[in-house]
Protein backbone atom coordinates (compact mmCIF):
# COMPACT_ATOMS: atom_id res chain seq x y z
CA UNK A 1 0.00 0.00 0.00
CA UNK A 2 1.39 2.86 -1.21
CA UNK A 3 1.19 6.45 0.89
CA UNK A 4 -0.98 8.86 -0.45
CA UNK A 5 0.39 11.22 -2.84
CA UNK A 6 -3.21 13.25 -4.42
CA UNK A 7 -2.87 14.98 -7.30
CA UNK A 8 -1.22 11.48 -8.54
CA UNK A 9 -4.21 9.72 -7.04
CA UNK A 10 -6.57 12.03 -8.75
CA UNK A 11 -4.77 11.32 -12.47
CA UNK A 12 -4.32 7.79 -12.09
CA UNK A 13 -7.88 7.99 -11.05
CA UNK A 14 -9.15 9.77 -14.21
CA UNK A 15 -7.43 7.98 -16.52
CA UNK A 16 -8.96 3.92 -14.90
CA UNK A 17 -12.33 6.47 -14.20
CA UNK A 18 -12.11 4.69 -10.75
CA UNK A 19 -13.99 6.66 -7.66
CA UNK A 20 -11.31 7.95 -4.92
CA UNK A 21 -13.55 6.95 -1.78
CA UNK A 22 -12.00 8.11 1.12
CA UNK A 23 -12.91 5.97 4.53
CA UNK A 24 -12.82 6.70 8.21
CA UNK A 25 -14.61 5.36 11.70
CA UNK A 26 -16.41 7.64 14.47
CA UNK A 27 -17.92 6.73 17.69
CA UNK A 28 -20.98 8.98 18.94
CA UNK A 29 -21.89 9.04 22.33
CA UNK A 30 -25.44 9.41 23.48
CA UNK A 31 -24.14 12.20 26.43
CA UNK A 32 -24.72 15.58 24.37
CA UNK A 33 -21.30 17.11 22.66
CA UNK A 34 -21.35 20.70 23.75
CA UNK A 35 -20.98 22.66 21.13
CA UNK A 36 -20.61 27.18 20.66
CA UNK A 37 -24.38 28.20 19.59
CA UNK A 38 -26.04 31.61 19.64
CA UNK A 39 -28.07 32.46 22.71
CA UNK A 40 -29.17 36.08 23.93
CA UNK A 41 -26.81 37.53 26.30
CA UNK A 42 -26.27 36.90 29.15
CA UNK A 43 -28.44 33.51 29.14
CA UNK A 44 -26.20 30.42 29.41
CA UNK A 45 -27.99 27.77 27.15
CA UNK A 46 -28.71 23.98 28.66
CA UNK A 47 -28.51 20.88 27.11
CA UNK A 48 -29.89 18.13 29.47
CA UNK A 49 -27.45 15.25 30.04
CA UNK A 50 -28.37 11.66 31.55
CA UNK A 51 -25.12 10.64 31.64
CA UNK A 52 -25.59 7.70 29.55
CA UNK A 53 -22.90 5.83 28.32
CA UNK A 54 -23.72 4.34 25.28
CA UNK A 55 -21.45 4.56 22.06
CA UNK A 56 -22.38 3.78 18.46
CA UNK A 57 -19.97 2.84 16.52
CA UNK A 58 -19.96 3.68 12.61
CA UNK A 59 -17.83 2.89 9.72
CA UNK A 60 -18.37 5.43 6.73
CA UNK A 61 -17.00 6.07 3.61
CA UNK A 62 -17.47 8.83 0.89
CA UNK A 63 -16.47 9.25 -3.14
CA UNK A 64 -15.70 12.82 -3.04
CA UNK A 65 -16.54 13.38 -6.97
CA UNK A 66 -19.58 12.20 -6.56
CA UNK A 67 -21.10 12.90 -2.96
CA UNK A 68 -22.13 9.03 -2.61
CA UNK A 69 -22.06 8.21 1.14
CA UNK A 70 -22.16 5.07 2.93
CA UNK A 71 -22.51 3.99 6.51
CA UNK A 72 -22.65 1.20 8.58
CA UNK A 73 -23.38 1.05 12.54
CA UNK A 74 -21.49 -2.22 13.84
CA UNK A 75 -22.72 -3.57 17.11
CA UNK A 76 -19.23 -4.74 17.49
CA UNK A 77 -15.83 -2.67 18.24
CA UNK A 78 -13.95 -1.74 15.57
CA UNK A 79 -11.45 -4.21 14.60
CA UNK A 80 -10.39 -6.61 11.75
CA UNK A 81 -13.35 -8.68 11.23
CA UNK A 82 -16.02 -5.13 11.41
CA UNK A 83 -13.73 -3.79 8.86
CA UNK A 84 -13.23 -6.36 6.11
CA UNK A 85 -17.44 -6.55 6.90
CA UNK A 86 -17.52 -2.62 5.84
CA UNK A 87 -14.89 -3.36 3.07
CA UNK A 88 -17.60 -5.87 1.14
CA UNK A 89 -20.33 -3.86 1.63
CA UNK A 90 -18.55 -0.97 0.10
CA UNK A 91 -17.00 -2.97 -2.29
CA UNK A 92 -20.81 -3.73 -3.54
CA UNK A 93 -22.07 -0.26 -3.39
CA UNK A 94 -19.42 1.04 -5.08
CA UNK A 95 -18.43 -1.32 -7.97
CA UNK A 96 -21.92 -2.43 -8.51
CA UNK A 97 -22.00 0.66 -10.24
CA UNK A 98 -19.12 -0.47 -12.36
CA UNK A 99 -16.17 1.55 -10.80
CA UNK A 100 -12.92 0.79 -9.57
CA UNK A 101 -12.12 2.03 -6.06
CA UNK A 102 -9.18 3.61 -5.02
CA UNK A 103 -9.74 3.47 -1.04
CA UNK A 104 -7.67 6.09 0.95
CA UNK A 105 -7.53 5.63 5.21
CA UNK A 106 -5.94 6.01 7.91
CA UNK A 107 -3.37 4.20 9.75
CA UNK A 108 -5.85 2.04 12.36
CA UNK A 109 -4.32 -1.07 13.55
CA UNK A 110 -6.65 -3.34 12.09
CA UNK A 111 -6.61 -1.51 8.46
CA UNK A 112 -3.00 -3.37 8.84
CA UNK A 113 -4.02 -7.12 10.17
CA UNK A 114 -3.15 -10.00 7.83
CA UNK A 115 -6.66 -10.56 7.41
CA UNK A 116 -7.25 -6.83 6.26
CA UNK A 117 -4.46 -7.72 3.89
CA UNK A 118 -5.41 -10.81 2.76
CA UNK A 119 -8.87 -9.18 1.73
CA UNK A 120 -7.05 -6.54 0.13
CA UNK A 121 -5.02 -9.08 -1.98
CA UNK A 122 -7.97 -10.96 -3.01
CA UNK A 123 -9.57 -7.73 -4.29
CA UNK A 124 -6.88 -6.22 -6.27
CA UNK A 125 -9.06 -5.95 -9.05
CA UNK A 126 -11.75 -3.60 -7.49
CA UNK A 127 -9.83 -2.24 -5.32
CA UNK A 128 -6.28 -0.07 -5.10
CA UNK A 129 -5.16 1.16 -0.65
CA UNK A 130 -3.40 4.25 0.24
CA UNK A 131 -2.97 5.42 3.54
CA UNK A 132 -2.65 8.45 5.09
CA UNK A 133 0.15 10.00 6.72
CA UNK A 134 0.15 9.14 10.36
CA UNK A 135 -2.29 11.47 12.77
CA UNK A 136 -3.28 14.00 9.45
CA UNK A 137 -7.36 13.67 9.72
CA UNK A 138 -7.37 17.10 7.96
CA UNK A 139 -6.32 15.13 4.90
CA UNK A 140 -9.53 12.28 5.27
CA UNK A 141 -12.61 14.13 3.88
CA UNK A 142 -15.01 11.30 5.64
CA UNK A 143 -14.05 13.76 8.86
CA UNK A 144 -16.15 16.03 6.87
CA UNK A 145 -19.02 14.27 7.23
CA UNK A 146 -18.19 13.00 10.85
CA UNK A 147 -18.19 16.86 11.40
CA UNK A 148 -21.60 17.33 9.54
CA UNK A 149 -23.25 14.65 11.44
CA UNK A 150 -22.30 15.79 14.74
CA UNK A 151 -23.57 19.29 13.78
CA UNK A 152 -26.79 18.00 12.82
CA UNK A 153 -27.13 15.26 15.23
CA UNK A 154 -25.37 15.22 18.54
CA UNK A 155 -23.93 18.93 19.17
CA UNK A 156 -26.22 20.75 22.01
CA UNK A 157 -28.99 17.49 21.74
CA UNK A 158 -29.86 15.43 24.42
CA UNK A 159 -30.94 12.00 23.46
CA UNK A 160 -32.89 10.34 26.20
CA UNK A 161 -32.04 6.39 24.56
CA UNK A 162 -29.99 4.79 22.30
CA UNK A 163 -33.02 4.30 20.13
CA UNK A 164 -32.78 8.26 20.00
CA UNK A 165 -29.63 8.60 19.32
CA UNK A 166 -29.37 5.48 16.75
CA UNK A 167 -32.56 7.72 14.97
CA UNK A 168 -30.88 10.93 14.99
CA UNK A 169 -27.81 9.15 13.13
CA UNK A 170 -29.68 7.59 10.65
CA UNK A 171 -31.40 10.62 9.88
CA UNK A 172 -28.62 12.48 9.40
CA UNK A 173 -27.25 9.43 7.23
CA UNK A 174 -30.10 9.15 5.28
CA UNK A 175 -29.92 12.84 4.43
CA UNK A 176 -26.81 12.44 2.89
CA UNK A 177 -27.25 9.70 1.38
CA UNK A 178 -29.62 10.58 -0.55
CA UNK A 179 -28.80 13.99 -1.00
CA UNK A 180 -24.90 14.03 -2.73
CA UNK A 181 -25.31 17.56 -3.88
CA UNK A 182 -25.14 18.59 0.41
CA UNK A 183 -21.71 16.35 0.33
CA UNK A 184 -20.05 17.57 -2.34
CA UNK A 185 -19.55 21.43 -1.54
CA UNK A 186 -18.37 19.40 2.40
CA UNK A 187 -15.99 17.37 0.21
CA UNK A 188 -15.12 19.85 -2.36
CA UNK A 189 -11.49 20.48 -1.41
CA UNK A 190 -10.52 16.81 -2.19
CA UNK A 191 -11.63 16.77 -5.40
Amino acid sequence: MDPVHLSHIKKKAAEEKALIVFEDEASFHQSPTLHATWAPRHVQPEVLSGGQRNTQKIFGAVAVLTGQSLFRRREAQFNHDTYVEFLEDMTKFCFKRGHRIYLIQDNASYHKHPTTYEWFSKNRKYTEVFNLPPYSPDFNAQEKLWKYTRKQATHNRYHETETDLCAALTHTFDTMQNNPELIIPLVAQFC
